[in-house]
């Protein structure tokens, strides 16, 4: 990216990444602009020369495209293409003809990272690759791993929507592209407590799915409600009708001794339950006894059992191609291509799935790799791992200094006697 030299980088994954990208980048000679849109990501990057956008979403393209030429930006990028911002910024990035690098969550997970130019997943170059034509490439070397990812990406989440929460007067016309307020970080208390919650309580109900001699059934892993992948690139409405949807389709064409197991997101535990809607539709199916509801289980070992996985476009149908179960894609992905996975509609599904062509997508799976994929962590970086001392007294103390900062200062109003106990809470629970 440095070869761009005048960049400009817009929203950037929940953390202290962007920050680092940009000295980085600065070593090697780029000149780095970047603009903050609300409390998170100033929090998170604070620097003198980053640009506050304080102004409506309306003056947001004429904004941009005179910060553009000013300064002469030969590159911009971001995290999350379809954030309402981002998706006027890459519309002005082709009409003017600026390079965008897209950063993504890896399509590959856990120890890995997505950058492409021009757009990722729906919008990614690899959803117009015929794999029967690809070059063969290397065998990927066996990636880093990084402890603490998820733990790192809940707690920079929760200081995110923490820091947007208590300095929204500094950016008042911001409207985020997920709910932004108190609520938020009470949802994210709830996740970590639904975790081990869920850990005991599924136990037995796993160690039967993965089961050499248990039922066989078809796996079906629910995506994040607000995800972009449901609203930009498929044609169902939310989760509940994709959920209802499945369990119509099963119950009136899968094998009776056939089970139905769906697995809600990860990133979603705190956020909503699909309970009621899954039991509610197996009941009035007649299936009451044969459709399953797990948050938690190690997706590599369900895959395995499974006999075929029924999905959106979610990335675990990728993960499912690579350990060669049959994939059933109802949205538009970028690894739903001709030999991998095969078009046929879900109610066809249940009794023709075809396992996925082993030669076609080794060469897909090996040129995503190498084209698309970043051995890397958003969350744990080598500046972040090593000092123990990060979560020593002095951290306490800078992450309390900041919240009362932005709560007491940043603000113009008094505060709530709730706000302040939320963010002397959020800020004391991160440093401990």
């Amino acid at each position: 990216m440095s070869r761009h030299q005048n960049l400009l980088l817009l929203q950037g994954p929940n953390g202290p990444f962007f920050k680092l990208l940009a000295d980085r980048l600065r070593e090697f000679g780029a000149s780095v602009t970047k603009i903050n849109f609300n409390g998170g990501d100033s929090f998170f990057y604070r620097d003198s020369s980053a640009i506050r956008y304080r102004d409506s979403f309306e003056a947001w393209p004429a904004f941009l495209r005179l910060l553009i030429e000013e300064r002469n930006i030969r590159a911009i990028v971001l995290f999350g293409q379809c954030r309402p911002m981002h998706q006027i910024a890459l519309s002005l990035a082709r009409e003017t003809g600026v390079s965008v690098a897209v950063f993504e969550e890896g399509y590959v997970r856990p120890w890995w990272i997505t950058m492409e130019i021009g757009g990722v997943n729906h919008a990614s170059q690899l959803a117009s690759v015929v794999p029967a034509t690809l070059p063969i490439y290397p065998q990927v070397q066996r990636p880093r791993s990084f402890r603490w990812g998820f733990t790192r990406m809940a707690w920079y989440s929760f200081l995110y929507f923490a820091a947007g929460l208590f300095a929204h007067r500094l950016y008042p016309r911001y409207e985020h592209h997920k709910p932004f307020g108190s609520t938020e970080m009470f949802r994210w208390l709830r996740s970590a407590y639904r975790k081990h919650l869920y850990r005991s309580t599924e136990r037995e109900i796993i160690a039967s799915l993965l089961d050499t001699y248990g039922p066989d059934f078809f796996f079906v892993p629910l995506q994040i409600s607000t995800d972009s992948q449901i609203t930009h690139a498929s044609n169902w409405k939310d989760n509940d009708a994709f959920i209802k949807a499945t369990i119509r389709s099963f119950a009136a064409h899968a094998c009776e001794s056939d089970l139905l197991v769906f697995k809600h997101h990860p990133l979603e535990r705190g956020h909503a339950d699909y309970a009621t809607a899954i039991n509610a539709s197996a009941e009035h199916c007649g299936v009451a006894g044969r459709v399953l509801y797990i948050h938690d289980g190690h997706v590599p070992s369900l895959l395995k059992r499974s006999k075929g996985v029924v999905t959106i476009n979610s990335t675990v149908g990728l993960q499912a191609l690579y350990h060669g179960v049959p994939v059933c894609v109802t949205g538009s992905a970028f690894y739903a291509r001709p030999g991998i996975v095969e078009d046929v509609g879900m109610d066809d599904f249940w009794q023709e799935h075809v396992e996925p062509n082993r030669q076609y997508f080794t060469r897909f799976y090996r040129y995503m790799m190498h084209t698309t994929q970043i051995n890397a962590s958003f969350y744990v970086t080598s500046s972040l791992r090593a000092p123990r001392r990060e979560f020593g007294p002095g951290v306490l103390m800078r992450f309390a200094g900041a919240g009362a900062a932005m709560l007491l200062f940043g603000s113009g109003e008094a505060p709530s006697f709730v706000e302040k106990s939320v963010a002397w809470l959020t800020y004391a629970l991160h440093a401990l």
